[in-house]
């Protein structure tokens, strides 16, 4: 069964509890204030990725749009690799309060250089910009996760990493959309120029309205104040590893976590091109795509956080995991013109939507119980490191699937190597061992967990 390894942190996490300042509800300001900064960010962040990405597709040819797409989110993701060492130190050393308000005033700046990049009309200096913000964000992050145990009592954490994971989703649906849109000639201008305002005002808009909500998180006391800065960064990548290895319960999880998020940003990155190969003629018949898995993301989240009871249910996992590969396998059947000559919505792609959906349920269900376990399980003093080591392997993993994507989508003799259907395809298959494994690792927590939601669906105890 994946469980941490009995420490004196147990003690400590359990005697925290107790804690008066703790929150007992999702509702609290502090909380309510996170969330709200969490989700502009993630707005922010992907109207910036996907407005680069679509005045990038205006500077290269079409063939070369695959490159931009993997270029672009390679930007964003390679800084969290990068940079996770000094996150973890942060996130350690200070008070994460602080470090999430200095990280929306960066925001603010990096925003701001990004509506100045857009004018100077440089693709590469946009995509620049593009990795400052994944840099902005690579530092949030520790910081962001490391606080919901310091601020809820521990029968919230599940329900909150659901909160966190809806409203994530519906960003990404919002910034995917509002960037796509933005990133339109008919909007903004050739190249993003003729109006840039527009862009201007969406972008340092958030992110000021981040930063505001970003002053309602409580003062929180740093977990390890007496930590010094990680000079040597490579070492202290090592070292942060080595902290997450020695407990083969959370290496576990952030292998798990690993997995997700490469599936994730594959499958992300596919659906542009599983439209395009699918006949569809404008970006807001892509963007329905995609928000038809984010919402099912989202949906999947909240469901594990009521199925989790008040408790870190690691039995869902075994149902998210199988949806992953059933519906990757179905979207790999969907054939033919999602749209007509017309212009009119087929068969296939009401199909590919409905798949979409259930697909993200199912990533919600294996996501959150993993997040939920990884908070509540990590050392106090050491959050920072564990959660910035899980970080590192979470986007190395990201990157590779950036790399990978590029690599088999890229034109040989004129022709893609493999198709956006069949990439879909591989990611079923890649999920069928991980099933299993989850299955034999944990029996009896998944056995637990499905008698639990038959007693609770069919009965009334």
């Amino acid at each position: 069964m994946i469980q941490a390894t009995p420490s004196s942190f147990e003690s400590d996490r359990r005697a925290g509890d107790d804690e008066p300042e703790k929150q007992d509800r999702l509702l609290s300001i502090t909380y309510l204030g996170l969330l709200f900064t969490q989700f502009l960010g993630a707005t922010n962040d992907n109207v910036l990725r996907w407005l680069v990405i679509g005045l990038g597709k205006e500077y290269v040819q079409p063939n070369e749009i695959s490159t931009v797409l993997a270029f672009g989110s390679g930007c964003f993701v390679l800084p969290y690799i990068l940079l996770a060492a000094p996150a973890g130190y942060l996130a350690d050393r200070f008070s994460k309060r602080d470090v999430i308000i200095y990280c929306k005033v960066a925001e603010i700046v990096i925003m701001a250089a990004a509506v100045g990049a857009i004018l100077i009309g440089n693709m590469y200096l946009m995509f620049a910009v593009v990795a400052l913000a994944g840099s902005q964000a690579a530092l949030f992050g520790p910081a962001k996760l490391g606080s919901i145990p310091e601020m809820l009592r521990a029968k919230k954490i599940s329900s909150a990493n659901g909160m966190i994971g809806l409203t994530t989703v519906i960003a990404i649906v919002i910034g995917a959309t509002l960037g796509n849109w933005l990133s339109t000639e008919k909007v903004t201008g050739r190249f993003g120029q003729e109006h840039w305002w527009k862009s201007a005002i969406v972008l340092v808009g958030l992110a000021i309205a981040g930063w505001v909500a970003s002053l309602l998180v409580m003062r929180l006391r740093p977990a390890n104040p007496n930590r010094r800065f990680p000079w040597d960064m490579y070492g202290q990548t090592v070292r942060d590893l080595k902290i997450l290895a020695a407990d083969r319960g959370l290496l576990r999880v952030a292998l798990g976590t690993m997995f997700f998020w490469t599936l994730g940003m594959l499958a992300n990155l596919n659906i542009d091109s599983f439209a395009s190969e699918g006949g569809t003629t404008e970006q807001t018949q892509v963007s329905a795509l995609l928000g038809a898995l984010v919402v099912g993301v989202g949906l999947g989240s909240v469901l594990a956080g009521l199925w989790s009871g008040g408790k870190v249910e690691l039995g869902i996992l075994p149902l998210g995991a199988g949806g992953l590969a059933l519906f990757s396998f179905l979207l790999y059947t969907v054939e033919g013109e999602l749209v007509n000559p017309s212009d009119e919505y087929t068969l296939s792609y009401i199909a590919a939507c409905a798949f979409l959906v259930l697909l993200g349920i199912s990533s919600g269900l294996f996501e959150v119980p993993l997040a939920a376990f990884m908070q509540d399980r990590s050392p106090p003093e050491h959050r920072g490191s564990i959660l910035a080591a899980s970080n590192l392997l979470t986007f190395g993993g990201m990157l590779l699937a950036s790399i990978g994507y590029w690599l088999l989508r890229r034109p040989v003799n004129g022709v893609e190597l493999v198709s956006s259907r069949q990439i879909f395809l591989l990611c079923g298959l890649a999920t069928i061992p991980v099933f299993i494994y989850i299955v034999f690792l944990i029996p009896q927590a998944t056995i637990k967990f499905l008698a639990w939601l038959a007693t609770h669906t069919f009965y009334r105890i």
